[in-house]
């Protein structure tokens, strides 16, 4: 079984983080409305849920060949962290992504899923080691991420809708990309002890 539920706050700053997924999300909220997106979840859970699922995989081969390949995972996981909560996006990027991709289909949402870095953060240090243990740990640990990625994309969708069609006076996006460095910095702090 699962040592520690506490992958689950890392699992939700991390989806949190403003990145290309999201702002496609917000996208198109915006142009197509919140009824048709929802209906591109399934894609982006695909794209992490394959992602995911090759890095772990990618980790698990080499592991026994260079046992030191897990630990640069770990070094590069850090990193990145470290740099998304100094660099998270503004509105205004948000606005020119939305300029740029006017009809956005589901496969646009899956294979920026599929790309995105969170997939490898996740697969080398966020979720549980015990995930790829047997299936009840894997079956559980995927139900749970996908209870906890359905808010966080109605959450997008709604904030990116709001910014993009200028209800956003209430809304002060950089408060919430602040929030959301802190957020990740605060909840990864658990998975950071676990590398070392």
């Amino acid at each position: 079984m699962i040592e520690s539920w506490l992958f689950v706050l890392a699992v939700i700053a991390v989806l949190m983080i403003p990145g290309p997924t999201n702002a496609l999300l917000a996208s198109s909220a915006h142009q197509q409305g919140i009824a048709r997106t929802s209906l591109f979840i399934p894609a982006k859970l695909l794209g992490y849920f394959y992602a995911i699922n090759l890095w772990a995989l990618l980790i698990h081969l080499c592991s026994p060949v260079w046992p030191n390949f897990i630990h640069i995972l770990h070094v590069c996981s850090a990193v990145y962290v470290v740099w998304l909560a100094f660099h998270l996006w503004k509105a205004s990027d948000l606005e020119k992504h939305n300029q740029h991709h006017r009809s956005i289909q589901p496969r646009q949402l899956f294979f920026s899923t599929f790309k995105n870095p969170k997939a490898l953060l996740f697969a080398a240090g966020v979720l549980p080691i015990e995930t790829w243990s047997n299936p009840t740990n894997f079956v559980l640990v995927f139900a749970l991420f996908s209870l906890v990625l359905l808010p966080t994309v109605v959450f997008w969708m709604f904030f990116g809708r709001a910014i993009l069609a200028g209800q956003s006076r209430q809304i002060k996006a950089d408060l919430l990309y602040k929030g959301s460095a802190m957020l990740l910095i605060m909840c990864m702090l658990p998975v950071v002890i676990r590398f070392f």
